[in-house]
């Protein structure tokens, strides 16, 4: 190329990206977002240069194109390969030029390309993906997005980025994602699920139809939104929060069933005092606690779920453990600190009383779960309970402040003491180092938008499912119910942050390892792994952090 020619083409640049971006501004917004430098200008220039005089006539005869009708019916399959399929990221763009839809690229599962960070980005934007750091692999979360992005702008589901849904996607006219009537698929499926758990539906099927419909607007209706029968994310934050209005019995409600229920729940330790027929605020409290013990949402009402746990074998009795605050945990400290077990009363049960009542139990003869339940507490009172002898007694109380109950919270039965070790080389307790034992068990496991185990997760169904299975009795929460917990002890600070915590961000949470590095189930890179924290998008996002243990 002569060196006139070449003068000319530079001459021209800043023309050439002045009229992309008057054409195109939502194109030119993605590509500038996505890269920094050099390499934000070398792009636009590089595409600017491509297109042809007659572009704009491309994009208008491409909206006069007949688009394919796609039925809202269309079912979006569960994804059905095993982990052993995985995708393998070995497709790449062509050398150092990023892939183009709009050239006739068609970008798709397992492509690895810079453009597909801005894809992940927008769809976030939209609410077809949860909020992660973005990456440039196209693994099946982004996939599943995709389907669920052409399911509501009625284009052809393919799964696959072309130029029709490269453009609509990068455009104003884009649809954020809601569920609504006549849609069919694995959300729909989800979706139906927790309005069972409510109570507002009798069965799940995996259609919208017109009995969905009804039970979203009333459940909308029931909880001061706007009634439209849309699932958008407001509606799904508020369902899936503590603060979930079912149909179920309310406050004043009196009648033989609800007595019924109460009679359970006295007889598992929850109510004290002999039951009536009356749902009042003592039943709200004795129901929720009830709910966190058994790993429900705790919103305190009576829905199909809660009542059939509630009636089961399986109902768990009312104990006081991690996570617990208030007069009954001050008494239990106050006779463990005279018996020798513990050195202070802070009235928080953190991880020092928790080891506390683990030596109690063990050295008079109790079930080890370090919950205090009706048999350890008879024991506590007792004439004959057996004081510590084993040296220094409980911890410094370091963990065991801070935090407050309430909604959400959890309870651990099983684990062992001390305060929750760091990122340096201090004592990490067994109760830390059960639940990072657990949430490395699923590196590598698939992640699916809703999920929440055994072997698929998105990053709050991963956080419960690991919780869940290391003894800690915490109800399921989306991440932003995490984010407004109050009943763990909060970390401010990154800095502050030790091995074992749970790490909230704005649309997402995990589990710290120490040493700046996090475990989560990841919907960029759509699997569990483990990534450093340190990177400036996590700093930004960063809203707190809980001490469990």
């Amino acid at each position: 190329m002569s060196l006139k020619k070449i003068k000319s083409l530079i001459k021209d640049i800043p023309k050439k990206i002045k009229n992309y971006k008057s054409k195109y501004p939502s194109k030119y917004k993605y590509i500038i977002i996505s890269f920094s430098g050099t390499a934000a200008l070398a792009l636009t220039v590089a595409i600017a240069s491509s297109l042809p005089p007659s572009n704009s006539d491309f994009v208008a005869s491409g909206k006069q194109e007949s688009t394919a009708s796609v039925s809202n019916q269309t079912n979006i399959q569960k994804y059905s390969k095993s982990s052993s399929e995985s995708t393998a990221f070995n497709k790449t763009s062509r050398g150092k030029v990023p892939l183009n839809p709009l050239k006739g690229d068609i970008i798709t599962l397992g492509v690895k390309d810079i453009t597909v960070t801005v894809i992940q980005k927008r769809l976030m934007e939209l609410d077809y993906l949860e909020i992660d750091e973005p990456t440039d692999e196209f693994g099946e979360p982004l996939q599943f997005a995709i389907e669920l992005f052409q399911r509501k702008n009625k284009l052809p589901i393919t799964g696959e980025v072309d130029a029709k849904t490269y453009e609509l996607l990068l455009s104003e006219d884009a649809k954020a994602y809601t569920v609504s009537l006549e849609a069919e698929g694995t959300d729909v499926q989800q979706l139906q699920e927790r309005l069972y758990e409510l109570g507002y539906i009798n069965k799940v099927t995996g259609y919208f139809g017109s009995d969905t419909d009804t039970a979203v607007k009333e459940f909308q209706k029931r909880n001061g939104l706007y009634d439209d029968g849309n699932v958008g994310k407001q509606t799904r934050e508020i369902m899936y929060s503590a603060n979930a209005v079912p149909m179920s019995f309310y406050l004043g409600d009196e009648n033989g069933e609800i007595l019924q229920y109460k009679q359970r729940l006295y007889e598992l330790g929850y109510l004290t005092a002999k039951p009536s027929g009356k749902y009042n605020n003592d039943t709200v409290l004795a129901v929720k606690r009830f709910q966190e013990n058994n790993g429900l949402i705790s919103d305190g009402y009576i829905g199909p779920v809660t009542k059939d746990l509630l009636m089961s074998a399986d109902a768990t009795e009312n104990a006081l453990d991690i996570g617990d605050n208030g007069e009954d945990v001050t008494k239990v400290q106050t006779y463990l600190m005279k018996l020798g077990y513990l050195k202070g009363v802070t009235g928080y049960f953190g991880s020092d009383t928790h080891n506390a009542v683990l030596k109690f139990q063990s050295r008079n003869g109790l079930g080890q779960d370090g919950k205090v339940g009706s048999q350890t507490i008879a024991k506590l009172l007792s004439s004959d309970a057996r004081k510590w002898t084993g040296g220094s007694n409980g911890g410094s109380n370091s963990n065991s402040s801070g935090g407050s109950s309430n909604s959400g919270g959890g309870s651990n039965s099983s684990g062992g003491s001390n305060s929750g070790g760091g990122n340096g080389g201090s004592f990490v307790s067994p109760s830390v180092e059960r639940l990072i034992s657990v949430a490395r068990s699923k590196l590598g496991s698939r992640y699916i938008y809703g999920a929440k185990g055994p072997n698929t997760f998105d990053c709050s169904g991963f956080v419960y499912w690991v919780l869940k299975n290391s003894g800690v009795r915490q109800g399921y929460m989306t991440s932003g119910g995490w984010a407004g917990n109050s009943r763990y002890r909060r970390i401010s600070s990154m800095s502050s942050i030790k091995r074992g915590d749970i790490i909230t961000y704005n649309g997402h949470v995990g589990i710290a390892l120490g040493g700046n590095q996090m475990i989560d189930a990841s919907s960029s890179q759509g699997r569990v792994r483990i990534t450093n924290i340190t990177s400036s998008y996590w700093k930004r996002n960063f809203i707190c952090a809980y001490r469990i243990f």
